[in-house]
């Protein structure tokens, strides 16, 4: 039996920082039971979205850029874990651009896949949740709680006990999820 799939869309543009910690920490929680793999947004040239509609006509962006290598990513994911600092109050621009390039994948292509996040900001958190949440809505995915860290330095999440609990929380209910599937 073909192990299902998870994703970590990582929109910091810091590798070792805290965001892509707690998510290297809830991939490896998954990785005996799912195929996991995790991306970092700024490995990609992804331009914003330009409004043109083209993909409302042909389910296909007009923009030629790395976006495209995304699309089967995210239909064949079973589970997708946004993951992003706070920059000004929101998400990262990377992950607003992401978001936004996905829109003809509102008519239900990743309906009832299990979406989630990890938001990672120094103390007010902003608008990110909302953000993430609106859009999992608008995907019509399965949302689950996500974790909130809080660090500003390097590593500095790793101290985050609550954080860090709520990884674990959400690797159990994942796995639960995909046992019963």
């Amino acid at each position: 039996m073909q192990k299902k799939k998870v994703i970590g869309i990582i929109a910091s543009p810091r590798k070792n920082g805290n965001t892509a910690y707690l998510t290297e920490r809830l991939l490896n929680n998954l990785k005996d039971c799912f195929e996991t793999e995790k991306i970092f947004l700024k490995d990609y040239e992804i331009k914003p979205c330009e409004e043109c509609y083209h993909c409302a006509e042909i389910d296909e962006c007009s923009i030629k850029d790395d976006m495209s290598d995304f699309y089967k990513k995210l239909r064949e994911a079973d589970v997708i874990i946004l993951a992003s600092p706070i920059f000004m109050g929101g998400v990262t621009s990377r992950m607003k651009a992401f978001m936004e390039r996905t829109w003809h994948l509102r008519k239900g292509q990743l309906k009832d896949k299990i979406g989630s996040y990890i938001i990672v900001g120094r103390r007010d958190i902003g608008s990110g949740v909302n953000e993430i949440e609106e859009y999992l809505s608008r995907l019509k995915m399965n949302k689950l709680a996500g974790v909130l860290g809080f660090g500003l330095h390097e590593r500095t999440v790793a101290h985050d006990e609550e954080a860090l609990k709520n990884i674990e929380r959400l690797s159990t209910q994942i796995i639960r999820l995909n046992e019963t599937k």
